[in-house]
């Protein structure tokens, strides 16, 4: 898949409301979580990521819990397999650490974006069957899609509520995420039914413009194989903005972006971040996959440093490298 560069006007990602946030689900920007044969892009969806530099409030980008606590070999699940006391917890806890947040930022609004179908981000429509258990057959996908949400997004949506968030929700289409989205959109019919489209829907929720060329989402259409690139690239939050060219160059090259959100309010709620997402990276990598780091001095108190700590004391070998951000021109 090539991916052409599309010229977009610089723009001040903190010229508009500063008191709005958008939490990104963890494959918009880093396809290579997803579960294996269901990558549509090598990274991040590109279009949407290049728009970003337009989006006037915050970004967040939370962890993937099934890369976390399932790893990155995992077969397909649907949402009963991942409805458990444990796995509920854990996003409970994440959804509370994000209120926190947001609360004491004085976010005015905050837009949720999952991914459709998901068994855990998914929002209009997610897989659900009651019989699925141990290794999976050939199926038809399109028999497992209910009008439903996943557990991420129902745990999501019952904290923010609780606290009185004001909020809005929106899963991207399957059209944009899934290779042979066909079958599924059969089923899925809330969906826009097309990549062109599930972009336009996504300008409307986003309130900025993603400007795309017709050959970016070509690729998708008739798509049978599993895009991912195995490659990930790792940094703050907090880095995001000044670094948003770096990160542009490795969206170009295929890259997944991870955005370690440093949204903890106190040490517990640090550690808890730091070990989802030590546990995502390293299962990632164990799965195959290359991540880089991107650290500077001010991070290393934070989530991305602990996360970093972590991994070095657990894992023995992996595909892991630390770059310092000092040395990168801006």
């Amino acid at each position: 898949m090539s991916v052409s560069q599309l010229s977009l006007k610089k723009a001040d990602f903190r010229s508009g409301n500063e008191k709005e946030a958008v939490i990104l689900g963890h494959c918009v920007l880093n396809m290579n979580t997803r579960a294996p044969g269901i990558a549509a892009w090598n990274g991040a969806i590109f279009p949407l990521f290049r728009a970003l530099r337009s989006y006037s409030g915050e970004v967040h980008q939370y962890p993937c819990p099934e890369a976390a606590v399932v790893g990155g070999r995992r077969w397909w699940h649907v949402k009963e397999q991942y409805d458990t006391f444990t796995f509920r917890e854990i996003l409970k806890k994440l959804a509370e650490i994000y209120t926190n947040y947001f609360m004491k930022s004085d976010i005015k609004e905050v837009k949720l974006l999952g991914l459709g179908l998901s068994p855990t981000c998914g929002f209009r429509y997610t897989q659900s069957d009651p019989t699925w258990g141990g290794r999976p057959k050939e199926i038809d996908p399109s028999k497992i899609i209910k009008k439903d949400s996943g557990v991420l997004i129902e745990e999501f949506v019952k904290v923010f509520e609780e606290n009185g968030l004001n909020f809005s929700v929106l899963d991207i289409s399957p059209s944009l995420i899934y290779p042979d989205y066909e079958r599924r959109m059969k089923v899925a019919k809330e969906y826009p039914p097309t990549p062109s489209e599930a972009l336009k829907e996504l300008e409307k929720f986003l309130g900025i413009k993603i400007p795309f060329k017709p050959e970016e989402v070509a690729h998708i259409e008739n798509l049978k194989d599993d895009l991912r690139s195995k490659k990930m690239v790792a940094i703050s939050s907090n880095k995001f903005v000044p670094y948003y060219d770096k990160l542009l160059e490795y969206a170009v090259k295929g890259v997944g972006i991870v955005l370690v959100d440093e949204v903890y309010n106190n040490e517990k709620e640090k550690e808890f971040l730091s070990d989802i997402y030590a546990s995502m990276i390293g299962n990632m990598t164990i799965a195959g996959h290359n991540v880089e780091f991107l650290i500077d001095s001010d991070d290393l108190e934070g989530v991305l440093g602990k996360t970093i700590e972590r991994l070095e004391a657990l894992m023995r070998e992996g595909n892991l490298s630390v770059i310092k951000l000092s040395s990168i021109k801006r």
